[in-house]
């Protein structure tokens, strides 16, 4: 479990998880409102909106966590500087008069957006150490929050008042927010305790960790040392992974809108359910991958996953055949299948992030988990509109669900790899391990 001072450091990090997960998905969310309301904005120019700010954090997020691994002591400032950012994109929005206005407002809230998770999420992995199973699951439902809340106060604020009425509150209660949300962050930045190795064993070589003690030629090797087959096929499902998660955020709603005649708003608060039992499972996941450990845990997961998205498709299936009417209790069995797949999917998350730090040095895990996000942000930008191109050659939902089985079933095959070369082990035992290799390197090579 975690420690006090270990749960003062969580907590501000957490409240910041929640607020990113707020502001970066209120623009797309509120397009769809202004379209409805007969602004002069297009569903393209929509799909451009959202485009652009993913554009901006592809390599920004590469940049930033560069960075991480090199201003560690200055990680705290850069998550509250990125939070401005992330309010601010909000005011642009309310004065907004014309499509390209919003264009910039999705690149500030771009440039904001790529901040936290390449900077977060590793020091969760390195300040937490075999705890961080634990600080992954409860930082991820705090984020999970975040998603719930915002379909449903874009939405049902600009039904109650309007669309710049809605941007102003958010503008103003993220701004409200700022001042409390620094002051815990700064206060506890003192319990940080994660300090990085002075050296890194690189097969039979001892390599510095230092900028001064490692040019960029031994800095390059350092970093192809640590590319194995186990840590590229993580990478792949993790890609994977992101593809699922935008497709299911992005498309289910449609389902209970055209399947089941669910209205707009109500969409979203059945997504919104769905969204908050994911985020359930993923504490559950925190604690129980703690004790059996994350590649078993993700395994499970996948295995869960891709059995949940089959039964999905089989029962919208076996309602086209049957014709049968809509009922409440038709729409209720289809919330509880989506809820066990959501839930099965999120199982996993806690997992995704503590196995990467399991598989590499700490020393440069921001780095890497920087270019790796990037990657997924990448994938997940491109899969949605392959995903609407299927829907929109005369397919209907959720015969498009295949795409979500696919991208389980591989992952799942390519963890049953990793688990054949590395096998299975808690998170107790992947520490203490570092801790030996960390002993065993200072009594080899005392001068380094």
């Amino acid at each position: 479990m975690l420690t006090k001072d270990q749960l003062k450091v969580l907590m501000p990090i957490n409240l910041f998880h929640t607020m990113s997960h707020i502001f970066p998905y209120f623009l797309p969310i509120l397009c769809q409102v202004i379209i409805l309301n007969g602004n002069p904005i297009s569903y393209t120019q929509t799909g451009i909106i959202s485009m652009t700010s993913i554009l901006v954090m592809v390599p920004l997020t590469i940049l930033v966590g560069f960075i991480g691994d090199r201003l560690r002591k200055w990680r705290f400032e850069l998550i509250a500087i990125a939070y401005l950012l992330i309010v601010s994109h909000t005011f642009i929005i309310y004065v907004a008069n014309s499509f390209a206005v919003l264009v910039v407002a999705s690149v500030v809230v771009g440039i904001g957006a790529s901040v936290f998770h390449p900077i977060a999420l590793p020091l969760l992995s390195q300040e937490f150490k075999e705890g961080r199973n634990y600080a992954h699951s409860i930082n991820l439902i705090f984020g999970t929050f975040g998603s719930i809340i915002t379909p449903i106060a874009t939405i049902g604020l600009s039904n109650w008042l309007d669309w710049r009425t809605t941007t102003l509150i958010f503008g103003i209660f993220g701004a409200a927010s700022f001042p409390i949300l620094v002051v815990l962050l700064l206060h506890n930045k003192k319990n940080l305790t994660y300090v990085p190795e002075e050296t890194i064993v690189m097969g039979e070589k001892v390599i510095k960790n230092s900028q001064t003690g490692m040019d960029n030629k031994a800095k390059r090797r350092m970093m192809l040392a640590f590319i194995t087959g186990p840590l590229i096929a993580i990478v792949v499902v993790n890609v994977l992974r992101a593809g699922i998660f935008r497709v299911m955020n992005t498309f289910t709603s449609f389902i209970f809108e055209d399947r089941f005649g669910a209205t707009q708003f109500k969409s979203a608060l059945i997504m919104s359910l769905i969204l908050g039992m994911g985020g359930v499972a993923a504490l559950i996941s925190g604690f129980v991958s703690s004790k059996i450990g994350s590649l078993k845990t993700y395994i499970v997961s996948m295995i869960a996953t891709t059995i949940a998205c089959v039964a999905v498709i089989s029962f919208i299936t076996a309602l086209d055949i049957t014709n049968v009417a809509n009922s409440s209790w038709l729409l209720a069995i289809a919330i509880i299948l989506f809820v066990v797949m959501t839930a099965s999917f999120y199982f996993a998350n806690p997992s995704a992030n503590a196995l990467l730090a399991e598989l590499m040095p700490l020393q440069i895990l921001s780095t890497v988990f920087g270019v790796i996000t990037a990657i997924q942000i990448a994938f997940s930008a491109a899969i949605p509109p392959l995903f609407g191109l299927i829907v929109d050659q005369g397919y209907s939902l959720p015969y498009e669900y295949l795409i979500i089985f696919v991208l389980a079933i591989v992952p799942l095959s390519l963890l049953l790899y990793v688990k054949k070369k590395i096998g299975f082990k808690t998170p107790d035992q992947v520490e203490k391990e570092r801790t030996e290799n960390q002993k065993k390197n200072s009594q080899e090579n005392p001068g380094n």
